[in-house]
């Protein structure tokens, strides 16, 4: 086969095949050359070309994310290299095995006035698992080693140790398109150990102790790719009276004893009620968690106990309250956990579902004679969501709608939430779709979101299982229904940043359907044809009026609180 001429690049692809690199995201340029030419020409690896290296940093992304497999994502030099950043950002905190790959120029030109050069060393320090350096000249044995051994000790890192992205940074000299013939090798790969994980016996007996002493005890899980047998063990321990399960959308954890809708359970309480359903015992599962009032509450009423459990970054305190740092996977730690449960005579559980109850009636009598708007177009689109589709959600405003409503139905729910931008929230969404072609995906999302991420319909790669449903309320509507910026006379301007458009052109430009809605009557039609399974491809722009959305929300949590003792 023929792959670059230089040695150094040889070993480093062909190491990356052999320990089960296949799927590699690569941005036009020159200084990557040799990375280009060797990745493209090796029987191994599926490349994929995507013009904006921001997008395609967020494609490689959700291609991750989908697959749950390491994806290489390849740059040039230069100003491209930082446009990775917030992809990669977002792959840190989800802990998603991002490869990235850039290539450099040679050192000693760094700050000589040479083009598309700066300095690229650790250029991600802030939010990379670990950094490399490598030798793209490689000529040496001992600079081949080197080579090897970064390669197979990132690699591990990313998808073992400390899962998440790696940054191999490769200082290439000219020339850089001369190509050579090479035999096939076996070069050395190394992998780490996955010891089985345990509690330790006298942990064990420690936290069955706290466990049973517990009158209240609550698991609230965040953000969670689908399993089955986390689920399973969840749903063992929700039957206990004195457990209560919290979860949302993205946690993937469905159950009819579970409170999945946080807000609309907890925000009409008063603090008494609230003080009364606090735990004595929090456990927590999985990343961040959407609601700020079920934080702030916690941070309020603090638990006595507060276990974490979480495999990488068992330290995270969002709550002020941590008293235990539990570093396993939460179906191992629950599957061993489960076995000898003790417990007292409680009412907790029957308090919450009580509440829950309560409000879950009240929110089905406001949503069927509520005013079109944005409230009333999440509770069309949920209502009316396809089993068998996975849902993709923009942050801001779409993630926050979403949570309101039932959504037991839906398959999967997946956000960028590491990091919660509204940057590349259509790439990911665009690289799930593209790598899982056997699956039917549904972007939701806001105008200003789908149009800070216009580049992601910006690539050859048809992706024919995707449809996206684009919110347009002309401008950033979160900041209509937060506190704060609604009261300032720079709101319109400098936070909302009001948009006068829509995506009927942006449609048409990169060849998908176009469908529009404007009001209760049409919304209902159009999202009849848009999840029918010959619309696929297609853009369905819903239209509400940014002024009566943040009216029609707080009649909603009004409604809620007045007639809460009805």
């Amino acid at each position: 086969m023929e792959l670059s001429d230089k040695k150094g690049i040889q070993q480093i692809v062909e190491t990356l095949a052999a320990l089960g690199l296949n799927k590699i995201v690569i941005c036009p340029g020159s200084r990557n050359a040799p990375l280009v030419i060797s990745f493209n020409r090796h029987p191994a690896f599926t490349c994929t070309s995507i013009r904006d290296e921001r997008s395609a940093a967020f494609f490689a992304l959700g291609m991750s994310m989908e697959t749950g497999m390491p994806v290489a994502v390849v740059s040039t030099s230069g100003s491209a290299v930082l446009n990775f950043a917030p992809a990669i950002s977002e792959a840190y905190y989800q802990h998603v095995p991002l490869i990235v790959i850039t290539a450099d120029r040679l050192k000693e030109w760094t700050h000589q006035g040479d083009g598309q050069t700066i300095n690229q060393t650790e250029v991600y320090r802030n939010y990379i698992n670990k950094s490399y350096e490598l030798r793209g000249d490689a000529d040496n044995k001992d600079d081949l080693w080197y080579n090897n051994r970064c390669i197979n000790e990132g690699w591990n890192i990313a998808v073992t140790k400390d899962k998440g992205p790696v940054h191999f940074n490769i200082p290439l000299s000219e020339p850089l398109y001369r190509v050579a013939e090479v035999q096939a090798s076996a070069p050395r790969v190394f992998r780490e150990v996955q010891l089985k994980q345990t509690l330790p016996l006298d942990v064990f007996d420690r936290l069955q102790d706290e466990f049973r002493n517990a009158q209240k005890v609550m698991i609230l899980a965040g953000q969670l790719p689908v399993c089955s047998e986390l689920k399973d063990e969840i749903v063992r321990i929700s039957k206990l009276d004195n457990v209560i399960v919290l979860t949302e959308s993205i946690s993937n954890l469905h159950d009819e004893h579970f409170v999945e809708n946080i807000d609309r359970c907890i925000t009409p309480m008063n603090d008494y009620e609230l003080e009364e359903l606090m735990p004595d015992l929090l456990i927590t599962i999985g990343g961040a968690i959407i609601s700020k009032r079920i934080k702030s509450a916690l941070r309020k009423f603090r638990p006595l106990h507060h276990w974490y459990i979480d495999p990488y970054h068992g330290f995270m305190d969002t709550y002020q309250c941590l008293t235990m740092a539990i570093p396993m996977e939460p179906y191992e730690f629950f599957k061993e956990f489960n076995i000898m449960l003790k417990h007292p005579k409680s009412d907790y559980r029957l308090k919450w579902e009580g509440y829950n109850y309560r409000y879950d009636v009240l929110h089905n009598k406001f949503k069927e004679n509520c005013a079109y708007s944005d409230f009333k177009v999440f509770e069309h689109i949920i209502r009316q969501f396809p089993k068998d589709t996975c849902l993709h959600i923009s942050n801001s405003s779409p993630i926050r709608y979403v949570q309101l409503f039932e959504n037991r139905h839906i398959s999967e729910t997946w956000c960028n939430r590491g990091t919660s931008g509204i940057d590349g929230c259509t790439s990911t969404a665009v690289g799930a779709a593209f790598v899982a072609g056997f699956k039917n995906f549904v972007l939701i999302t806001g105008d200003v979101a789908f149009n800070y991420d216009i580049n992601a319909l910006w690539n050859e790669s048809q992706v024919n299982n995707l449809k996206i449903i684009v919110i347009n309320n002309g401008g950033g509507g979160i900041f209509r229904i937060i506190s704060g910026p609604d009261k300032v006379d720079e709101m319109e301007n400098y936070f909302e940043t009001a948009m006068n458009s829509d995506a009927k052109r942006i449609a048409e430009r990169y060849e998908w359907q176009y469908m529009q809605a404007e009001d209760s009557i049409t919304l209902k039609q159009s999202l009849t044809e848009f999840f029918s399974n010959n619309s696929n491809r297609c853009i369905l722009e819903i239209f509400t009026n940014a002024e009566d959305n943040p009216r029609v929300l707080n009649q909603y949590w009004d409604y809620l609180k007045n007639n809460g003792y009805e």
